[in-house]
């Protein structure tokens, strides 16, 4: 049995191998993840965006730029502190004191086994639903430049029909 002491939890988190320790490393989705997915966690990698909660950082978001599984703390772009040399240095944050915000989905397993897992809790295709998704924006980009076109188009007729008539004038100063 597992015991519920303090000293005996800390030990267990300083002693646990890397791979326990990388499933230690989890966060907080954002809403629309959450709502995307179903997932309330989940363990942040390298690339991934993630917005600062608590601290003296907080609202600051940035891409994870390195995870370090020794000291259970990742570092973000664009957090860093001063030292007293005056060089700027990363400052180190606990993943459950961020949220995730954007996801990484270049690693194939990653992708495919959050994918299945949101199939699982919503019963949709995930994959699907951003395709669909991406439709939808690429035929609102359509739209408006089809948009553009027809005023460039009204434009064009309306040079043709001026230079047409500056023609007849021409023609008729001419005789």
């Amino acid at each position: 049995m597992v015991s519920h002491q303090p000293r005996k939890q800390r030990k267990m988190i300083y002693e646990a191998p890397k791979h326990r320790r990388q499933k230690m490393m989890k966060a907080h989705l954002s809403q629309n993840l959450y709502e995307k997915y179903g997932m309330r966690n989940l363990v942040v990698r390298k690339g991934d965006i993630v917005r600062v909660m608590r601290g003296k950082f907080k609202g600051h978001e940035g891409k994870v730029v390195e995870v370090n599984l020794k000291n259970m703390k990742i570092a973000v772009e664009g957090v860093t502190i001063r030292r007293t040399d005056n060089k700027s240095v990363q400052f180190w944050l606990d993943p459950s004191n961020v949220e995730i915000i954007k996801l990484e989905l270049s690693d194939r397993k990653r992708k495919e086994k959050i994918y299945s897992i949101a199939e699982e809790r919503r019963g949709t295709i995930v994959e699907e639903e951003e395709e669909i998704e991406e439709n939808e924006e690429g035929n609102e980009e359509e739209a408006e430049e089809n948009e553009k076109g027809e005023g460039e188009v009204e434009n064009g007729e309306e040079e043709i029909e001026d230079k047409i008539e500056e023609n007849e004038e021409e023609v008729s100063d001419n005789e």
